[in-house]
This record gives C-alpha cells, structure tokens and sequence, in this order.
C-alpha cells in the first residue's frame, strides 16, 4: 500500500473518520431539469441533474408539496404511516445510462421502513419534516386516569367537539382559494430513504466523469396523491406545486489542501458493495390464497438477504386510496374471527435452494411478528394494527375518528408486515419460492420486496454496476 493510501481514509463508506480533517459543505438548491405533472391517466415525472464536485451528502433532502386544485378539498392529508412520501411511485438513481437504484412501488416498501420509528420521533419530528405521523395514544375510560380499552391515532391535539382527531391545521392541504393552496405545507425526504445505497456509501461525485440523475415518478393526480377527510369530495385532481419542488443537494469537501485529490488519484479502480430491492408483485385473490399460492419470486444466482412481503388490498376500492386513512400502502392481516381468533389456519414459508427457510411452515401470526423483528428490527405496531387479534385495546370504533373516519375500519390489520432473513446463501437456478395459504378478505396482491447484493466499480471515472 502506498504511503498516499496509508493516510487517506476510505472517504465512500459513512463510517467514523479516524483523523481530524477540515470539512467543508456547499449547498445547492437545484431545480428539476425535468418536470411532467402528469393527469389522471398518467404518472408525474422529475429529473434532477447532480454537479460532478465532493462528495454527495447521503442525507441531502427533496422537497416536496401538493396543492389541490378546487375548493372541494379543505382537508387533504398524507398518510400517516409514509407521509409525503404518498406521492412517489419510483425512484431511480442513475450514473450515466447505469442504474445504481430502481424501485417500483417505492412508497410501499417506505411504510415497511417508517414502522421503525418510535411514536415519539413521529410525533415531535416527522410530523413537521416528513408528514409521517404514525403515533398511537390510549383513550381512557370515562372516570378513569387508568383504564383504556381503546386507542387512537395522536396528532398531539385533543379531539374536537364532534369527538374527531385532526391533523394540525398548518399540516391540511386546503384547496379552497389561492392563498389557501398558497398555504398548502412542503414536506422532505431523505436521499438515503429513497436510495438504499446511500445508507452506507456516499457519491464521490468529483471522481465521476458521467451526469448523475435522480428520476422521480409521481402517482396520477387523483386518488393518490392525497388522503381526505370524510367531508370533502373523492377523484380531485391535487398537482404537486412545482415552485415547491427542490432537491437540496449538499456537497462535501475533505481537507485544507490536497487530501481528496490524493485520496482520487489513489483509488483509481475501486469498489464498493451495497444493497438493492426488488419488487416482485403479483394478483391473487382471496380463493386462491385460501387454496394455497405458491409463486416464483425469482432471483437466480443472486445473494438475497431479506424477503419482505404485503398482501395488498384492490386500490380500486376507496377504502384503499383517498377515502381511506392509510391511502394505498397497506398490507391486509389473515381474516379474524368475531371472538379476535384466526378464522382459518394461516401457513408462510420460503423456499429456495431445495430446501425451506422454516421446517415447518409459520401458522401463527405472533412468529410472523417476531421474524419480522428479527429481520428488520421492532416495528412501533400495536396488535390492533399489526394482527387485529384479541378484543380489548383495538382502534376506537367510532368514539374518536380520525379525520372524520372509522379508526377501526381504517386501521385494523392493515400493518401486516411479513419479512424473512435468509440463510441459505447464494439463490440457485430455481429461484426464490413463497409459499403461503390462508384467507385474506379483499386481497388483490402479493407484493414482495427481496433485498439483495450488489457492487458498483468506479474505473478511471466510469462506472459499472452489477449483482453481487
């Protein structure tokens, strides 16, 4: 190793520096090169080109804002448990004609994620940076500091005199004249959250001779964009406020002197690994999950580390985009009976490599909640939210609403996250199986994300990507 290597440290990874250098930051607040707002018919689109200088921040921010464009919307919202991120469909980062990340469906697998953070960070914090507000309080019963049957979401805010609970009234997307829609708040979301790469590298962006750019896909201007309150009416067109929409890209300087310039010269052709999700999604139906499904995920030859899978309702129905709480990021839980029981026996298994992931299949829904946690880490889920199992301490149903909706209709199992962390190694020819059976009222599909590897090698300035 040269002496230049020996006291230049790995700059890419986002680790503890061991030496103490001068850091300097700019910041850029670029505008899209790019922008298609969409219709009805048609997803939204925005580019953003990155200049080729430091290091590219990992927790450099897009702002986002939505305005509705007719009075008959004064209470729109996000979804608590994704927040902005409700308007993202796709996320592409590429260098060149290479894609570094791509993910359909990416607002999905953000809900799978945000059930990570803990009530306190939703409330105090996202709520004001994200618009995610995924907090539970307890109702106490009348006369009683102690007692509570029921829970509900929090916004911080009591309810109202029609016993409702309501996001903050700067937190409202009201379209109801210009300088309402002129109101209308700007949330952000992390790089890191919408490219997995960036959790643990940083761009070198000064040592890469081809355009860098971020593609957002939005979702079409109705249904998706925004949730409603029970008051105000379905199938309005809400545009995304292109005045609004900003990507702050903050860029990183090492050293006084020539430190990155040797640190370039030093690491001519590197690599470095990272992880990548695929979606594979498929439609079923509640039949046919009864009978058994077996479906082929894919991914021959390549290192899975993680299957994360949602049994996602029909967003066709308006339960399950604006007129509903959670919009269309839902995962459905097994059908529960009256008494809080199973209502017919519920089976999940992996397969690849010839051989299962379980030796035998997981039936119960509270083995489901502990791979999940084993996989992915503690998801802040009540039992009403994750499994709708028991009787007592479920969502109010009908007590206190939540922006004029039914807590219990709209939020009980619809969490039901499901994920496994794989231990077989590399996937063989056959690919990845899942094997599941049960009943699953209002299912429409099957969507699964597989976590897997890959490496990207930087030669000279250019860069190849491939799988692990």
């Amino acid at each position: 190793m040269s002496p230049a290597q020996e006291s230049i440290p790995d700059f890419i990874r986002l680790d503890q520096i061991p030496v103490n250098y001068v850091q300097q930051v700019e910041t850029d607040l670029l505008e899209p090169v790019v922008f298609n707002q969409g219709d009805t018919a048609v997803d939204g689109f925005a580019r953003f080109t990155l200049q080729n200088k430091g290091f590219l921040h990992s927790h450099s921010k897009v702002f986002l804002s939505v305005e509705p464009n007719a009075s008959t919307i004064s209470d729109g919202y996000f979804a608590p448990q994704v927040g902005v991120g409700n308007i993202i469909k796709k996320a592409v980062l590429k260098i060149g004609n290479k894609v570094l990340n791509e993910l359909d469906n990416w607002a999905g697998l953000y809900a799978v994620k945000s059930a990570l953070i803990g009530n306190e960070v939703n409330l105090e914090r996202e709520l004001y940076t994200t618009g995610r507000s995924m907090s539970y309080q307890h109702l106490y019963n009348d006369e009683s500091s102690v007692a509570s049957d029921e829970i509900s979401l929090d916004t911080g805010f009591e309810e109202d005199s029609t016993n409702d609970v309501d996001v903050p009234n700067w937190a409202k997307h009201n379209g109801s004249t210009a300088s309402d829609r002129a109101e209308c708040p700007t949330y952000q979301i992390d790089l890191s959250d919408l490219f997995p790469f960036l959790k643990v590298n940083q761009l070198p962006l000064y040592m890469i001779n081809e355009p860098i750019n971020i593609e957002l896909h939005f979702q079409p201007t109705n249904l998706f964009r925004l949730q409603i309150d029970n008051g105000d009416d379905s199938d309005t067109v809400v545009n995304i406020n292109r005045n609004e929409l900003k990507f702050c890209a903050d860029y990183i300087f090492y050293g006084a002197t020539d430190q990155m310039q040797r640190y370039a010269d030093a690491n001519r052709d590197m690599s470095f690994s990272f992880v990548d999700y695929r979606l594979m999604e498929h439609s079923t139906t509640q039949t046919a999950v009864e009978g058994k499904v077996i479906q082929n995920l894919g991914m021959a030859n390549r290192m899975v580390s993680r299957v994360i899978t949602l049994f996602a309702p029909d967003e066709t129905s308006s339960a399950n985009n604006e007129e509903g709480i959670l919009g269309q990021f839902q995962s459905l839980t097994p059908s529960i009976s009256a008494s809080g029981v199973l209502l017919n026996e519920f089976n999940y298994n992996i397969r690849y490599n010839d051989r299962f992931e379980y030796t035998s299949d997981v039936d119960n829904l509270a083995r489901m909640f502990s791979e999940f946690t084993q996989a992915e880490g503690v998801p802040y889920l009540t039992r009403a939210s994750y499994s709708n199992e028991g009787v007592l301490g479920g969502f109010s149903d009908g007590n206190i609403d939540y922006m004029g909706r039914n807590q219990d209709t709209f939020l009980s199992g619809r969490q039901f996250y499901m994920a496994t962390k794989l231990t077989n190694g590399r996937v063989g020819q056959r690919g990845v199986e899942l094997h599941v059976k049960g009943t699953v009222a209002n299912i429409d599909k099957i969507r699964c994300y597989l976590e897997y590897m890959r490496v990207a090698r930087l030669t000279n300035g250019m860069i190849e990507i491939f799988n692990a």
